[in-house]
């Protein structure tokens, strides 16, 4: 290599670098020392080499070493300028080396914070997204202790843990663009997480433009043994294909907390008017979009996930009477009165719907659990919590919710015996005999009980809809009328 070669090399180099994206140059920063030192040591060997005939010292020793190590004069095994070639290549086989590795080591994590801290000062989210991502686990084990380092060492691994988890803006940005940083970063074994998944999940509940709407969307399969959640779905797949990470999380939080202060905020507004109008597309494509919607069926694709799983948890279920409460404060029908045959008369009443869906999809689960699924088990048949049991969860909400529903006056007849049948079939398609057959007792005295808080102020219009109902449905539900009446005569003394 001449002198204009190696004088080309570098100004190659140099545009390379220039080139480069901002975040691949800072990570290239990152490791300075390793690029100080090969470009010191090269570039040094390389410059010697290409003024070898000017400088180079005259070999004193035997032939034989001579004849290796001199470079020039009559024959010699390799020339200045080879060499030098040589060496630049190995030179840049190292740095594109150095360049490529991807992990740093915890001595990194100073010059690491320093850099994040001024790209999060300059709002510069996806260049700290990409230098920073892949050392979450790097960071998060020099920070619980699992990783050997320094004391400053550390303490630079927990304020990179503070400003990647706890600084709003970063994190929005996270939630709406870099699924798969948020997911790696919820996935983390720290106290720190579960504030930053709260946040995440909030995100993305209250913004209908989210990936999360759009993973909800896509993920409409169900087969008899569950839902499936694919790898392109990032949160659905990380929550609910181990819905053990959606139990650690507390993922229900969040998306219903979210949901519940939503629906508190629209009285008299233009989402109740939104509600109160016809239903007609709504099934279609509009529920995809509405945030109520969404949230029933986030909280139906986990606690199913967690049912199939036999997580013995709830998964907190018992959100659906609250969002029921909140649904009917705001129902209005404006047809109410007259003689509609609407399926669902309002956007308000297929949510309501859409609740009740999930509720006896749950309970009628049962007939598909294996035999050693823990959700079979019973403690008794009596209408009171087993937290760990999510039909019986489910048998409880589901009586809590019809009852709500009986007593609205703002609800019309019609709708009233509409999700009452619905309640009607999932009793009937539960067995009488065997070893499943006290679901069947247990959703019966749940419905007569209205919950877990025995009641009897709705059993007169639960009669009054039963009578009223086909007699070949009447006819599977015998066990339901003589508990019914049993019910009726005991609270008349």
């Amino acid at each position: 290599m001449s002198i204009d070669g190696l004088v080309t090399f570098v100004g190659l180099v140099v545009a390379l670098f220039a080139l480069a994206t901002d975040a691949r140059r800072k990570a290239l920063m990152l490791r300075l020392g390793v690029t100080v030192t090969l470009t010191v040591l090269f570039g040094a060997a390389v410059l010697y080499l290409e003024l070898f005939s000017v400088w180079a010292p005259e070999c004193r020793w035997g032939a034989k070493v001579c004849r290796v190590l001199v470079l020039d004069g009559g024959n010699p095994w390799i020339t200045a300028q080879q060499a030098a070639f040589v060496l630049v290549l190995i030179w840049l086989a190292l740095m594109l080396v150095n360049l490529q590795r991807k992990t740093l080591g915890a001595r990194h994590l100073p010059r690491l914070l320093a850099l994040a801290t001024a790209l999060l000062e300059e709002k510069r989210f996806s260049e700290l997204n990409r230098v920073t991502q892949p050392h979450l686990k790097l960071i998060a084990g020099v920070a619980g202790g699992d990783v050997t380092a320094s004391d400053a060492q550390k303490q630079s691994a927990t304020a990179l843990q503070r400003l990647l988890y706890r600084r709003r803006d970063f994190i929005e940005f996270v939630a709406m663009e870099r699924p798969a940083t948020a997911v790696e970063m919820m996935a983390v074994e720290s106290h720190i997480v579960f504030e930053f998944a709260d946040q995440i999940l909030r995100v993305l509940a209250e913004n209908n433009d989210s990936p999360l709407f759009t993973e909800v969307y896509d993920n409409q399969n169900v087969f008899i043994t569950g839902y499936v959640f694919p790898d392109h779905n990032t949160y659905l797949n990380f929550l609910f294909a181990d819905a053990r990470q959606a139990e650690r999380l507390g993922a229900w939080q969040p998306v219903m907390e979210a949901a519940l202060a939503y629906l508190a905020e629209a009285k008299g507004g233009p989402y109740q008017a939104y509600l109160s109008g016809s239903a007609d597309r709504f099934q279609d494509e509009e529920r995809w979009r509405d945030r109520t919607f969404v949230a029933i069926r986030f909280l139906d694709l986990m606690v199913d996930a967690a049912l199939r799983q036999g997580i013995q948890w709830h998964m907190w279920l018992y959100y659906t009477p609250h969002l029921t409460k909140s649904l009917l404060g705001l129902y209005l029908d404006p047809r109410k009165d007259e003689d509609v045959f609407d399926e669902w008369p309002t956007r308000n009443a297929y949510l309501i719907y859409s609740i009740f869906g999930a509720l006896t999809d749950w309970i009628e689960a049962i007939l598909h659990l294996p035999a050693d699924s823990p959700h079979l088990v019973l403690e008794s048949t009596a209408p009171n919590a087993e937290n760990g049991n999510i039909p019986k969860s489910a048998v409880i909400a589901l009586g809590d919710c019809l009852r709500q529903v009986l007593l609205s006056e703002a609800v019309s007849d019609r709708f009233k015996r509409y999700l009452a049948e619905m309640v009607f079939r999932c009793i009937a398609n539960l067995p009488t005999e065997g070893e499943r057959a006290g679901f069947r007792k247990t959703l019966v005295a749940s419905v007569l009980a209205g919950g877990v808080m025995t009641r009897s102020d709705h059993l007169g219009h639960l009669r009054s809809i039963f009578d009223r109902e086909h007699h070949l449905l009447q006819e599977r539900l015998e066990d339901f009328r003589m508990a019914l009446d049993a019910a009726l005569v005991g609270g008349q003394e």
